[in-house]
């Protein structure tokens, strides 16, 4: 038996290579760089306004409906917050109050 027989196949012929075209593609602008900061303090009194998008079973209500929290003044603040070189503006990234229980 020849080596032909022994069940290799011949090799295809390989497709021509494609001719060489110049594409001009527009530069993408570079993302900002974005600075992430770490913030910690006691708050003031204010609220935080949110549409709810998911919740546990016993907020399951409240699921489509904006709500506010008040964030009493003393609660204990830990932020993190983007910012963009060069600006004062910050994005909040993660957000942790601790409020002290009422003293009965």
């Amino acid at each position: 038996m020849g080596e032909s027989e022994l069940g290799s196949r011949p090799s295809a012929p390989k497709p021509p290579k494609p001719a060489a075209t110049t594409a001009t593609t527009a530069a993408k602008p570079a993302k900002p760089k974005w600075d992430q900061v770490e913030l910690k303090g006691d708050a003031t009194a204010g609220s935080i306004t949110f549409t709810v998008a998911k919740a546990n079973k016993r907020g399951q209500n409240l699921v489509g409906t904006a709500v506010t929290l008040t964030v009493p003044a003393g609660a204990k603040i830990e932020a993190k917050a983007c910012t963009t070189a060069g600006s004062t503006a910050l994005t909040l990234c993660d957000l942790h109050a601790k409020v002290a229980p009422a003293k009965p």
